[in-house]
């Protein structure tokens, strides 16, 4: 009698055991597929190697999936009567709960190339925003058919094999045994607290003092390859929990000063009220044009050089737009794992070009012809500072919408240009294009466009003629001699056709240029390293801000104490300084490279130049880190 009623009482845990086990076969066949489809990122990983990866990634597929069917462990362990409308309810909790979290999975084998790591809390954000992901999604699934059919085959397979594992596990039968009722609940009760308690242990990947979390894939392998081990329903459920900073102490404060101080002041010169227009080009790599080593799809931007002061080393401090803008605007980096517009900072006080300049009489306002709320720009914007938001609403003309992310480059950009012209002088105008952005369409009439071997190409060369017609434009305003213009891009694009564009530094190479028709100072080249929280500082130097203000980067118009470039992903930090790159794993340095020299980060200096790096980079890489956390933490990133 005793072994039969066992026997009927693990029914419900049997079942449960051959659905996860289900699960975790799925999530492994999207492993193998996600690094197939995105392999030209993961260049020298062997099978070997990745077999000992999934090996690894074992331990954070069980904890995603028992976090996501956790409700549903619950419903089915407790010690009730099954009925038919029970037990078609939990299955339905079971097949809808796992296939969301496997279309999170599965998109990001098309979305990985875009920042590098797997999808965290944010992308919820994105996904919730109502004119922007929605609006996108059907060019999206265009583009990247193989993920919606993928989605279909896995989602199917969830559904076949679940009904097949149900079958062969009817829990009516607990019902139909002899056994008393007290007895029934008595093991089912035992049952469902040995499972809680499996089911936590499991969430929290072990019995150690800590959760595991997103740096823990960094104890099995190297930063680059962490995507592998990692799945993105655990991305995302890990980030939800804790999104804080934590305060980091490497100097007491008068020490900190002497390696980094934020707080700036350019006084000793006259003001000159010179408009600033800042453009920025959506996904320009440094690549597409002049200054990358291959063929330049920019011509126009190369010619407008002639006349400009190029930055030859120049650098983004983010891999996404919502990150990139903060970054030119308000000289914050994305240090962070969602960017600044979304986090819990996103309301601190912060320093930023139209709050400051409207103190000496700027009218500012920002450009976007993508569709209004797309980013959260509008929210951003009107908390920097920007007196006018124009986006697609307020161009109001569809058609020349381009069916995905807004109004095309062309029309809109020339729309800038006139509408600038109705905002009093002096002023701060920035635009933000749209149209390099994938999945890379062009108007037809301009087919015609150089397109080389990748798609971006020719939406480049699209963006730079409408470019070359809004300065034709814009030459003829009587404001356009008394203007600064400073041309950069929010991010990378993620596609690439050469080695050093797709990987370390070279995946954050842009151009920025800044140019003013009337200033013949501002021509040649700045070949020091520049990245984009330099263009904050660098303006207002230029301008002859006389008061104090915080800026994290540094003016390109003076000798600076140091200069540098960083960018996060992965869990991990690029420093670039001092004739070299230092990359970690969160704070720890695990590489040291020479810079040029060794671009592609052949040969790691570290083991054998432990001294060099302890006294001429890493210190100047925590100290930015300590000052960055403890900035954003205390709210404290202005000057009063």
């Amino acid at each position: 009698m005793l072994p039969d009623i066992i026997n009927r009482t693990l029914l419900p845990l049997k079942r449960l055991l051959l659905q996860l086990l289900l699960l975790c076969g799925l999530y492994f066949i999207s492993r193998c597929l996600f690094t197939i489809v995105n392999s030209s990122y993961f260049e020298g990983l062997t099978f070997p190697a990745f077999t000992e990866l999934c090996v690894h990634a074992l331990r954070f597929d069980i904890s995603a999936i028992l976090a996501v069917n956790a409700l549903y462990i619950l419903l089915l362990l407790l010690p009730v009567r099954y009925t038919r409308t029970g037990d078609h309810a939990t299955r339905y909790l079971f097949v809808i709960s796992n296939s969301i979290a496997l279309l999170f999975e599965l998109s990001d084998w098309a979305y990985f190339p875009y920042n590098f790591k797997r999808s965290t809390a944010d992308v919820l954000n994105m996904v919730s925003r109502k004119g922007d992901f929605w609006l996108l999604l059907p060019g999206f699934l265009t583009e990247y058919w193989y993920v919606p059919v993928s989605a279909v085959l896995f989602i199917g397979t969830l559904v076949y094999f679940n009904r097949k594992i149900c079958r062969a596990t009817p829990l009516a039968a607990i019902n139909n045994n002899t056994q008393k009722k007290w007895s029934r609940v008595l093991w089912q009760t035992l049952l469902l607290l040995v499972a809680a308690g499996l089911t936590i242990t499991g969430i929290r990947g072990g019995v150690q003092y800590v959760p595991i979390n997103l740096r823990n894939a960094l104890q099995v392998t190297e930063s680059r390859f962490t995507p592998i081990v990692l799945n993105t329903p655990f991305s995302i459920i890990n980030t939800l929990q804790n999104r804080q900073l934590e305060p980091l102490v490497f100097f007491p404060e008068e020490q900190l000063r002497s390696y980094i101080n934020p707080v700036k002041n350019f006084s000793g010169q006259p003001f000159r009220d010179k408009n600033v227009v800042i453009i920025i080009l959506e996904s320009f790599s440094k690549e597409f044009t002049r200054l990358g080593t291959g063929q330049s799809y920019t011509p126009f931007l190369d010619s407008l050089m002639d006349h400009s002061l190029v930055c030859t080393q120049a650098y983004a401090n983010a891999l996404r737009s919502s990150e990139g803008i903060p970054a030119i605007i308000s000289g914050i980096p994305a240090l962070m794992d969602e960017g600044i517009i979304t986090s819990i900072y996103a309301t601190n006080r912060i320093n930023a070009l139209p709050g400051l300049l409207r103190e000496k009489g700027y009218t500012s306002g920002f450009f976007h012809g993508g569709t209004n709320g797309t980013m959260s720009f509008d929210v951003y914007t009107a908390g920097a500072g920007f007196d006018h938001y124009f986006g697609r609403k307020e161009y109001n003309n569809e058609k020349d919408y381009d069916g995905n992310w807004g109004i095309w480059d062309e029309p809109f950009l020339q729309y800038t240009a006139n509408r600038i012209n109705t905002l009093p002088q002096p002023f701060l105008a920035s635009v933000l294009t749209l149209s390099s952005h994938p999945p890379y369409k062009i108007p037809a009439q301009y087919q015609d466009l150089p397109a080389g071997g990748l798609p971006v190409y020719q939406a480049v060369a699209y963006t730079d003629m409408a470019l070359r017609r809004f300065f034709q434009t814009a030459e003829k305003m009587p404001w356009f001699r008394n203007t600064l213009f400073v041309i950069t891009a929010d991010h990378c694009s993620p596609l690439s056709g050469q080695e050093y564009y797709q990987h370390h530094m070279g995946r954050y190479a842009i151009p920025i240029v800044y140019f003013s028709p009337d200033d013949t100072t501002l021509r040649g080249n700045f070949d020091g390293i520049t990245q984009q929280i330099d263009i904050l500082p660098s303006v207002l130097d230029y301008t002859g801000y006389e008061k104090p203000f915080y800026a994290l980067g540094n003016t390109i118009f003076r000798e600076a104490m140091q200069r540098y470039a960083i960018n996060y992903n992965n869990n991990g930090y690029q420093w670039l300084g001092n004739g070299f790159l230092l990359k970690t794993d969160e704070t720890i340095p695990t590489g040291l490279y020479a810079f040029p020299a060794d671009t592609i980060c052949h040969h790691n200096l570290l083991p054998e130049a432990k001294q060099v790096a302890a006294q001429n980079v890493t210190p100047y890489f925590q100290a930015l880190l300590q000052e960055y956390h403890s900035a954003l933490i205390h709210n404290k990133m202005f000057a009063d």
